[in-house]
């Protein structure tokens, strides 16, 4: 029974606490109201604290026991997506019988206050007592129509939220299949070459790229990874292109051990590692070199301690080099899905540093 009844506060778009603590406080407003009242007017008797505290609290705190049956009427205008008079007449019916009950309850707690102090207790079918049950339900019913309207505004703010969370991680995972289908359609392409030429090298490729396949379809749905699994997956990838093109390329790492439990993007680096691979080892004939780094760092810029990521790779300068023309969606694609993570707070930047050293970094906050 408790847990039933406890079910339809927990349900509220407010928490209870915060519902009580919201009637407190536009209690004291209106008991602070009512003693500069009596000032102004000087009547001639004192300001009972005691007694206006306890009439004007039960007032409101009375509504924080009434807001299941408030919530529900939200729930009722919130179903008026057309207008249909029945709805609209069951909602305001139900606004008048609540706003009755709420001032009904009151004005009986007002008159046993008023019987404890004073010995007294009127009439309730008096005719002073009826005149201020309906004055006092008009009341009522306007301040039940803006708690309604409170419930409204916060239960479209947690929708608007809600919907706000889905279309980016639709719109991540839209950038994330832009990655994974070319990654993959160039790997086979690669495996393919060299069928003919070198089967021992080709089945090792197929192999490396079993193992990737199943690392995407594990991670597939999650949009946060640790480093360790990200690096895992960028060894894998690396060591299918050094299956390809043997000592045409070195590859070492500087990674710190404590940024191995921090959390990025999935597949956020793979990009910057397929352009190195691309554009720095495909056209080099040896002596190619990869370097990738994950360190933490203060950054000036962001004024905290950082995780840096780099790679930089050496650039075929020779004279008949044509560099090929790329798209650029890969680092279009890493731009978008760090602004949609990480809204301003991150840095960026793909550049050669010489005509023969080129770098990628991002700057990201730490996230454990």
């Amino acid at each position: 029974m408790h847990k039933k009844l406890f079910s339809y506060y927990s349900n509220l778009p407010i928490a209870l606490k915060k519902l009580v603590l919201a009637s407190l406080l536009i209690s004291l407003f209106f008991i602070l109201k009512a003693y500069t009242n009596h000032l102004i007017n000087d009547y001639n008797y004192p300001f009972s604290w005691l007694l206006t505290t306890l009439k004007i609290s039960i007032t409101y705190l009375l509504w924080v026991i009434l807001t299941p049956l408030v919530y529900s009427l939200t729930k009722v205008i919130q179903s008026l997506s057309h207008f249909k008079l029945y709805i609209l007449f069951q909602f305001l019916l139900g606004c008048v019988i609540l706003a009755l009950c709420h001032q009904l309850i009151a004005s009986r707690f007002d008159d046993l206050i008023n019987y404890a102090n004073s010995g007294y207790l009127k009439s309730f079918l008096g005719h002073n007592s009826l005149v201020v049950l309906i004055i006092g339900s008009f009341s009522s019913f306007i301040e039940l129509l803006v708690i309604i309207a409170v419930f409204l505004a916060f239960d479209y703010q947690k929708k608007y939220l809600a919907n706000q969370k889905a279309l980016i991680a639709s719109q991540l995972n839209a950038l994330r299949m832009q990655l994974q289908p070319h990654f993959l359609f160039n790997t086979l392409h690669s495996i393919a070459a060299m069928i003919d030429i070198d089967t021992k090298n080709a089945q090792k490729m197929l192999s490396k790229l079993g193992t990737l396949l199943r690392h995407i379809l594990e991670y597939d749905a999650e949009q946060m990874v640790s480093v360790k699994d990200e690096l895992g997956f960028i060894k894998d990838y690396l060591d299918l292109e050094q299956v390809r093109y043997k000592d045409r390329v070195t590859i070492t790492y500087d990674i710190a051990k404590e940024a191995m439990h921090l959390k990025i993007p999935n597949m956020i680096f793979q990009p910057l590692v397929e352009n190195a691979v691309k554009y720095g080892i495909i056209p080099t004939v040896d002596n190619g070199e990869i370097k990738i780094g994950i360190q933490l760092e203060h950054n000036d810029i962001m004024h905290e301690d950082a995780l840096v990521l780099h790679i930089s790779n050496t650039f075929n300068t020779h004279k008949n080099y044509v560099k090929p023309i790329g798209t650029g969606t890969g680092l279009i694609n890493i731009k978008k899905r760090l602004k949609q993570f990480y809204d301003t707070k991150y840095l960026f930047s793909a550049d050669f540093e010489t005509p023969e050293l080129y770098r990628a970094k991002m700057v990201l906050p730490i996230i454990e």
